[in-house]
């Protein structure tokens, strides 16, 4: 299928046979697709039906259909014109993970982080209705980005807007009983009904016609109010509290039956409305629905290497029964290795959702109140919190332990996710600390400092996605209290001074020993260590900065402000990091290659030494 015979078209005249069989083949090409390419499998397993029916009752060109986070999107793009073109999903140059607007006429709104489809579906229809034009506006979103504030702000919009927008919520944690799940569908029957609202209409006309009928109409409204609170689950009574209609639950995986309630809500006319669903993630494939966490993400990647995330999990695990500390996450437990904590601390453990300026502020004054607080979040998801960092935490200089994990380049995931702006937007930020580890090791030995010593400024640890070949019960044997010097890796070329940050010296310690240069790893950001730069920063040298970050707001500034506060007269400066451009998604080490380190361009530059085999 091309862009011009989308296969949204075809489904529209396929019967419910042959809907089914589709529905397996595309679970099959979706399979095949991520565990050759990575990317999410069972968050897509999930949605088939409800796209499939969903494209049959409305037409994805004319109505605007937003994803939420979008990573269950790849159905969507299966019937949009893009079937070959999924392939190439996740890979450099192919098409991406996410919804993305540059992509497709399809893609109504880019995608990557959680919480963002009621703002964006609210946004176009204010900018239709400007127009006079009037078009059907789906937000689709699963119970997990439920949790985000700004979700919560959406919705408490849609009343005082006059909103007509519809929200599809997909849910396969909110469980309802037998009971009561048959008279929901009893009610939701008498609700979906034309009549219903004909009749309904008519006798409230008649009743408001005297004052009489008018108490005869508040009482029966307190009697209905009192039985939907009631029968209902509190689903129900929190969204129509807020204005908004609700139906459901509805089985996601029969399309006969979601056909009925999306076409209801089509033509539903009357302010906002949510059709809840029930599904189940990893539908199809046995061994995801029973294990849909390990398999919401597959990567075709099989290495033995420790993640840091897995040392950051194990470190505080064994150093949990010494030390009290809570740790938060928001919804990543296993992606951020706090998972391995909880193993043993579940107490330990807090997950307060897709929530991350919530969690930064409620860590502080949990700080506050006297108990160590550690908080555990993607680089790029902590881009949401800036506000609390500046206002809640730095302001009043609490000592919060923050890890910055998926700091840098992530890989695949692409520009939504790479995690290269951390330094740059807290660089900025007046009494906190900003470390940089070098290594495994160093980062658990950091860990383990930290919860030794204490802290007594707001501290940001930050280290990116991968890890190394190392035993975890080695770095436990070898914890050792550390300080935030920056180390002289290897001294060579006095001419050439390579600055390189984190853990890109553990990741290209074969190109530093290449290069005819004195190469620094960089171990803390903020403060910097004047030391060594006194000891190397001289006159007629050429200085080398090498960041995963952002040049603009990153490290090399730091240096650049001492070179000229020191009026030192070297012969050149090269900064090496995140130009002023979004990086696309591709392998890891294809992304370092090309956009941070430029491996070649530093031989180059620098020469290489007669160690070079």
């Amino acid at each position: 299928m091309d862009m011009e015979n989308p296969l949204y078209h075809k489904i529209r005249e396929m019967d419910y046979e042959e809907l089914e069989s589709l529905a397996n083949k595309i679970r099959n090409y979706i399979y095949e697709t991520v565990t050759k390419n990575t990317g999410h499998l069972a968050s897509n397993l999930g949605v088939v039906e409800l796209t499939l029916a969903l494209y049959r009752i409305f037409d994805p060109k004319e109505d605007i259909v937003i994803w939420d986070t979008s990573h269950q999107a790849y159905i969507h793009k299966l019937l949009t014109g893009r079937w070959e073109a999924f392939k190439t999903l996740r890979q450099k140059n192919g098409i991406s993970g996410f919804t993305n607007i540059f992509e497709s006429e399809y893609d109504y709104f880019g995608a990557g982080h959680a919480g963002t489809s009621i703002s964006a579906a609210l946004g176009y229809e204010i900018g239709f209705k400007n127009q006079n034009i009037d078009k059907n506006i789906i937000a689709i979103i699963g119970d997990g980005a439920f949790t985000s504030g700004m979700v919560l702000e959406s919705l408490n919009q849609l009343k005082s807007l006059h909103s007509k927008i519809k929200i599809i919520l997909v849910n396969n944690e909110m469980s309802i009983s037998e009971n009561v799940g048959a008279i929901a569908k009893i009610l939701n029957k008498v609700r979906l009904s034309n009549d219903y609202y004909a009749i309904k209409e008519k006798i409230k006309d008649t009743l408001e016609s005297s004052e009489v009928g008018q108490d005869i109409e508040h009482t029966l409204k307190k009697i209905r109010d009192g039985i939907k609170h009631t029968v209902y689950n509190e689903a129900m009574s929190i969204f129509e509290g807020m204005g908004i209609k609700y139906y459901g639950p509805v089985d996601g995986h029969d399309i006969k039956s979601l056909e009925k309630y999306l076409r209801f809500i089509k033509n539903y006319d009357d302010g906002p409305c949510i059709l809840h669903l029930k599904t189940i993630k990893g539908k199809g494939m046995d061994f995801a629905e029973e294990n849909p966490t390990k398999y919401h993400g597959v990567s075709n990647k099989k290495s033995e290497k420790l993640s840091y995330s897995k040392v950051v999990g194990n470190v505080l695990k064994e150093l949990g029964e010494k030390y009290n500390f809570v740790s938060f996450t928001a919804a990543m437990e296993e992606g951020t290795g706090l998972n391995i904590l909880k193993s043993r601390y579940p107490e330990k453990v807090i997950d307060m959702g897709i929530t991350e300026p919530s969690i930064v502020t409620a860590a502080g004054a949990t700080r506050l109140a006297g108990t160590f607080a550690i908080v555990d979040i993607y680089s790029s998801f902590m881009q949401r919190a800036f506000d609390s960092i500046i206002h809640d935490i730095a302001l009043q200089k609490i000592p919060v332990l923050y890890l910055l994990d998926r700091a840098g380049i992530v890989g695949e995931d692409g520009p939504t996710h790479h995690g290269v702006f951390d330094i740059s937007y807290l660089r900025l930020v007046p009494d906190i600390e900003i470390l940089t580890p070098l290594n495994a090791q160093d980062l658990a030995n950091m860990l383990y400092t930290v919860l030794e010593n204490d802290l007594e400024k707001p501290t940001f640890i930050r280290f990116p996605r991968g890890g190394e070949y190392i035993d975890i019960k080695d770095i436990i044997n070898n914890l050792e209290l550390v300080d935030e010097k920056w180390k002289v890796i290897k001294e060579e070329s006095k001419e050439n001074i390579v600055f390189v940050v984190g853990q890109l010296i553990e990741e290209y310690k074969e190109l530093w020993d290449e290069l005819n240069a004195t190469i620094i790893g960089v171990r803390s950001v903020k403060p910097i260590d004047e030391g060594i730069l006194k000891e190397y920063i001289k006159d007629n040298t050429n200085i080398f900065i090498v960041e995963e970050n952002a040049i603009k707001g990153g490290f090399n500034e730091e240096i650049k402000t001492y070179i000229i506060k020191n009026k030192i007269n070297i012969d050149s400066l090269v900064e090496l990091g995140a130009n002023d451009e979004f990086i696309p998604q591709g392998t890891r080490k294809e992304l370092l290659d090309e956009y941070i380190v430029k491996p070649g361009y530093l031989r180059e530059k620098i020469g290489i030494t007669h160690k070079t085999k």
